[in-house]
């Protein structure tokens, strides 16, 4: 496959299938359907249907933010195995060779946190795009509705057309040295659809709930001694009044609202707020600040953000083994064959710091008799540092603290 096939079909995929909605009409029973059909390899329904809803489920859009701005933050190393027998000469060089290849890719960033959608859809690849020297210049999102296979251990197929079904007899089959991919056998997205169907179901219940006991019952008690052939005259006049929440009525006309006590009985709230529950039990792996409740104080919130800030430790690591696996391993064998590999890839080596905590962290280094490079330090805060040409004033002398006054003899009168 060349490194843009996808390409040339994706506007064509597109137009005809911006045209299908899989939330419209969408019931349990034909959730159930595609999920099955995901299961032997059928993706292209299911992976549109998990697109639609991550825009449009509230919940699910949020946590799905979080953990994407969570990577976002993320800094990324080159790494070498420490030990004593490893020449350090060696690891030099492959942790060379591997910074210069990822400084070369453009948009890593974008690279990683589309990797970080495998949690949620199930898998995600990255097609290579390669400049003329051989060296790797972008990682391509491929939409997930373009891939199919025949089992869940069956290799991966370019579905051209993003048709629903199995892959056909020419479709081709994914070449490991042109893309990067992640695979997760428990998709959040799975758990998320049901809830979202479910809850659609409920909010129209709830809409209906709102129409029916939204606004209460009234009636007019008519003037005594109306003529019977007025009684429709007047019963129009009342329904006009009452639609428009407004009007005059003739004296004597008395207003009746009645309660039948329905209105109290509200199942469908507490309902909504189960399925936003579990999306968020799913996705983080507990209640965090996405659900936190007024007067959880901040050690609730603390222990919310250690925990999520450890799942997003964790989904780095899981990334940075996709790299070392599929990235770092061939380019190393390429220029180092029959050597031990040394050096890898490695997000999150160093969590990207606020440019105070760094400023605060070199003058801590300083004064210890350490330095850190000028270019790591404009990298890590943005500013463009040099050296001063001249010394720095003195700084002022603290103020000489006056004396205690003595205290006066305590002298009792006899």
């Amino acid at each position: 496959m060349k490194p843009s096939t996808y390409l040339k079909n994706l506007q064509a995929s597109t137009n005809w299938r911006a045209q299908y909605n899989p939330l419209r009409g969408l019931t349990i029973a034909q959730l159930v359907a595609m999920l099955e059909a995901g299961e032997r390899g059928n993706y292209a329904q299911l992976q549109w249907l998990f697109r639609f809803v991550e825009k449009r489920n509230p919940m699910l859009r949020a946590v799905l933010q979080r953990r994407q701005a969570s990577l976002t933050r993320l800094d990324w190393d080159i790494r070498f195995h420490e030990s004593s027998s490893n020449p350090r000469t060696l690891a030099a060089r492959q942790a060379a060779v591997l910074r210069e290849a990822y400084e070369t890719i453009a948009n890593l960033r974008e690279a990683v946190t589309f990797l970080a959608l495998a949690e949620f859809r199930g898998y995600s690849h990255l097609e290579r795009h390669f400049d003329s020297r051989g060296r790797t210049i972008r990682l391509q999102p491929v939409p997930q509705w373009f891939w199919a296979r025949l089992g869940p251990e069956a290799p991966w197929q370019y579905n051209v057309q993003a048709r629903p079904g199995l892959p056909m007899p020419g479709d081709p089959v994914l070449d490991p040295a042109r893309f990067i991919y992640r695979e997760n056998d428990s998709p959040i997205d799975e758990i998320a659809v049901i809830a979202h169907v479910r809850q659609s179901l409920s909010q129209k219940d709830w809409d209906g709930f709102v129409e029916t006991y939204g606004l209460p019952p009234l009636f007019l008690e008519l003037p005594p001694d109306i003529p019977a052939e007025r009684e429709l005259e007047y019963q129009a006049q009342a329904e006009a009044i009452i639609g428009d929440a407004r009007g005059t009525v003739p004296h004597g006309t008395r207003i009746h609202t009645v309660d039948s006590g329905a209105r109290g009985q509200n199942p469908f709230a507490e309902h909504l707020r189960y399925q936003d529950e579990m999306i968020v039990l799913a996705a983080t792996g507990g209640k965090l600040t996405v659900l936190a409740e007024s007067g959880s104080g901040t050690l609730a919130g603390s222990a919310h953000q250690k925990a999520f800030d450890d799942l997003t430790e964790s989904e780095a690591a899981l990334i940075s083994e996709v790299f070392q696996e599929q990235f770092d391993r061939p380019l190393l064998e390429k220029h180092f064959p029959g050597q031990p590999q040394l050096a890898y890839f490695e997000l999150a080596a160093t969590r990207s710091l606020d440019a105070a905590d760094v400023i605060d962290q070199a003058l801590k280094l300083a004064r210890a008799g350490y330095e850190i490079d000028l270019a790591e330090l404009s990298e890590k805060t943005g500013y463009r540092v040099r050296l001063r040409n001249y010394p720095l004033p003195p700084l002022p002398k603290a103020p000489t603290p006056l004396p205690e006054p003595e205290a006066e003899p305590i002298t009792e009168e006899i």
